[in-house]
């Protein structure tokens, strides 16, 4: 059983593999056909190939801008993370807690990312801490949301067989809410990975000496849109690594949701 569940996995990572060489190709197709019909120059909309020269000519400046805003991403998902895993668990445990929470969440994610950046700034200053904090504010409310809902969604036979065996509520957060609701956090982790990114990027576009977000301000200001493209490019491609960390980490943390997935 081992062996066949093996080949299927390589079977569907080649195929996964071929499905993202395909979209890729299409991508740079359209790209390549939307120059040639309109007749684009480069300094309105640069070519792929174009852009590939400004990421090889620019890889050193573009890896030190890269490593600042991936920083800024990763702790800002953590902390997102860790408050919203932590607010999840007051609301499912506390009533009313939840009755005062989830209100407050909704009108939070209401709020738009622009207008919170700035206020950010302006307490925090223009240092990584803000852009942090801008990251934690874009993450939190999936984070939160598919958590809780994660928790909910236990059957309550479940619950009721470890009350029968005595289990205090640690164990039966332990043994059974945690492990069942691991798949709606990490997809919500998944979701919030490609925001974390996008938020870091807007917190350096408000001040910083370092960041995409400051690599894309100059090159706006220089009128440089070969470099704007490849600091797309390349925010795309941080976005894409996090989320792919993030399905890895769910697959190793929920492997029976891959076994399932096999019969």
């Amino acid at each position: 059983m081992n062996t066949v569940a093996h080949r299927i996995a390589r079977r569907w990572r080649g195929r996964e593999l071929l499905r993202w060489i395909l979209s890729l190709g299409t991508l740079f197709g359209l790209w390549y056909a939307v120059i040639w019909i309109f007749r684009f120059p480069d300094y309105i909309l640069p070519s792929p190939a174009a852009v590939g020269q400004i990421l090889w000519k620019d890889a050193a400046l573009l890896a030190n801008h890269a490593a600042m805003t991936l920083m800024e991403a990763s702790a800002g998902l953590v902390l997102a993370l860790v408050l919203g895993i932590g607010i999840a668990l007051l609301m499912h445990t506390f009533r009313w807690v939840r009755y005062l929470a989830y209100p407050q969440l909704v009108l939070l994610q209401a709020i738009p990312l622009i207008a919170v950046a700035p206020i950010v700034i302006v307490w925090f200053g223009f240092g990584p801490m803000a852009k942090v904090l801008v990251v934690a504010f874009v993450c939190f409310f999936p984070v939160t949301v598919n958590a809780f809902e994660g928790f909910r969604s236990v059957s309550p036979g479940y619950r009721d067989l470890l009350d029968t065996f005595g289990a205090s509520r640690w164990s039966r957060y332990r043994h059974l809410y945690i492990p069942a609701s691991l798949p709606g956090i990490l997809s919500g982790a998944r979701i919030a990975a490609t925001y974390s990114v996008l938020g870091a990027v807007i917190g350096e576009w408000l001040g910083g000496s370092r960041g995409i977000g400051v690599y894309m301000t100059r090159a706006q200001r220089s009128f440089r849109n070969d470099r704007l493209f490849a600091a797309i490019v390349l925010v795309m491609i941080l976005s894409f690594g996090l989320f792919k960390l993030v399905e890895a980490t769910e697959r190793w943390a929920t492997p029976w949701m891959r076994r399932g997935q096999h019969v």
